[in-house]
């Protein structure tokens, strides 16, 4: 049984998230929708590409979100009635989606450096059956509703106070940041089963166990320890709306394989975290996450997935070689316009940016 949401299956009662997609499982279409995207240009070390952060159909009168799971290469192209940004982006079960938007579909700018955009969205049949969650649009703001997994007493603290507090650990849980803190929250509207855990970069043994590009075995190259929890800790919720632009931007895998082109991953892309200062809340308004002082994070980390290294950056935080360093666009200026005018440089170099500080290190 296939759980077309949450990129995972169930076959003999074992509950199953899939890693990766072979050929056959890929899963292409020419149905058109109309939806939205909201996305930033970012720069690596020696390449550029704008980021799907998230996807927004509108079918049958409602709005949903849909969660990236994997995209290559953006593709931007100047044309005589303006400019235009082709996304190829893969999401649950192997349905690949093409974006396209121009310059002329701009809705919003938002305060994280990312821009919403209408936009065509070419997909297989179905996709509402695909959406990871609800969504709205608040005066051209995008909100998404998301979960946060508790006992039964913590969840009751925290609605009588109508707030939340921000915790001090990196993905990994295994190092305490110092100059931010994170609200963890996920699109995962249960956990109770192992396999969710690990979704959530917990373990109810403690580890998590990573591949190289080059491992087609089920050997782990790398095994990480992860924060050690059960089932039985998360077993009430919290739901609620969160302003999309007020989430950290999420890590990623770059992968290179041999002859073919590279193609960036988001991990744990069920893991969303609204970035405060340290110490900071996040108070409940209206069923809406309003956080006491956003920590604006202009860089997510991105690991190299053909090394051991790489493998760990992404939940480790601190020891990293490479970043995705979020450009700063102003007006006038959009994603495409300000790529058109500045194309093929070195933009991520001299970017000041605040990186996660850790004790002890």
């Amino acid at each position: 049984m296939s759980d077309l949401r949450f990129n995972r299956t169930k076959t003999r009662g074992q509950r199953i998230y899939l890693d990766a997609f072979e050929r056959s499982q890929r899963k292409f279409g020419d149905q058109r929708y109309t939806g939205f995207v909201k996305c930033k240009l970012v720069h690596g070390k020696g390449y550029s590409l704008v980021i799907p952060d998230q996807i927004y159909s509108e079918i049958g009168g409602e709005l949903s979100w849909i969660q990236p799971l994997f995209f290559a290469g953006s593709v931007i192209s100047r044309f005589d009635h303006g400019d235009v940004c082709d996304l190829a982006v893969d999401i649950s079960h192997g349905n690949l989606l093409k974006l396209r938007f121009e310059t002329s579909d701009l809705v919003s700018r938002l305060k994280d450096g990312s821009f919403l955009y209408r936009c065509s969205i070419l997909a297989p049949k179905f996709l509402h059956r695909y959406t990871t969650g609800a969504a709205r649009l608040e005066n051209d703001r995008p909100l998404i509703e998301l979960f946060h997994h508790t006992k039964a007493e913590f969840k009751k603290s925290i609605l009588e106070g109508q707030h939340f507090r921000t915790s001090a650990w990196n993905i990994q849980g295994n190092k305490k940041c110092t100059n931010i803190a994170f609200l963890y929250m996920t699109s995962l509207p249960k956990i109770d089963d192992v396999t969710d855990l690990q979704q959530i970069a917990m373990s109810n043994f403690g580890k998590m166990g990573f591949r190289l590009d080059t491992n087609y075995t089920d050997t782990p190259d790398l095994i990480l320890d992860v924060y050690r929890e059960s089932t039985n800790n998360r077993t009430h919720s919290i739901e609620a709306w969160v302003y999309a632009d007020d989430l950290a931007p999420q890590p990623c895998f770059r992968h290179l394989p041999p002859s073919e082109p590279g193609y960036h991953e988001v991990v744990s892309p069920f893991i969303h975290r609204i970035p405060s200062r340290p110490g900071g809340i996040v108070s409940i308004q209206g069923g809406r996450l309003r956080p006491e002082e956003i920590m604006p994070l202009n860089h997510a980390v991105v690991g190299d997935a053909t090394t051991i290294s790489g493998l760990g950056a992404p939940y480790d935080e601190e020891h990293t070689s490479e970043l995705l360093k979020t450009e700063q666009i102003a007006e006038p200026c959009d994603v495409m316009s300000f790529w058109m005018e500045h194309p093929n440089m070195n933009h991520y170099d001299g970017k000041n940016i605040e990186t996660l500080a850790f004790e002890n290190s």
